[in-house]
């Protein structure tokens, strides 16, 4: 009878700490998938701030009197795509609503604009994509 008891208990005890191993083994799994998407996400956010720096530098590169920018597109790397969409206030060369944000028109609002910043991964096979959007108001 005792010795029952006791393989009955040595059984109990390996599955607990059987148990707690697997535990601490997710939780470190885990942890090291989210930094690595934290790392990405930052990743991204900088993208972002590099696309509008990429837009503002193609807008000073337009001439406004024979196209109107209302887009740009790149990619950065193998990793991510950017898309920036373009809205202007005020009258600016050709540029025609919805490009020109209507009832825009007056010098107060004329030389500012608007970008949407779209940051999307190109790794499909990703458990989670990383999707980045970032609205900022810019003076030309």
């Amino acid at each position: 009878m005792r010795k029952g008891f006791t393989l009955i208990a040595a059984i109990f005890f390996l599955v607990v700490a059987a148990s707690i191993s697997t535990l601490a083994l997710s939780i470190a799994s885990t942890s090291a998938r989210q930094s690595s998407e934290i790392y990405l996400r930052e990743q991204a956010q900088l993208v972002a701030q590099a696309a509008a720096e990429y837009a503002m530098f193609e807008i000073f590169r337009t001439d406004f009197s024979n196209k109107c920018l209302d887009k740009v597109d790149g990619e950065f790397n193998d990793m991510f795509d950017f898309k920036v969409k373009i809205t202007y206030f005020g009258d600016i060369g050709i540029c025609t609503p919805p490009t020109i944000m209507p009832g825009t028109n007056g010098v107060a609002s004329t030389g500012n604009m608007i970008f949407d910043v779209f940051v999307t991964s190109k790794d499909k096979k990703m458990p989670n994509p990383i999707n980045f959007h970032k609205r900022t108001l810019q003076k030309f």
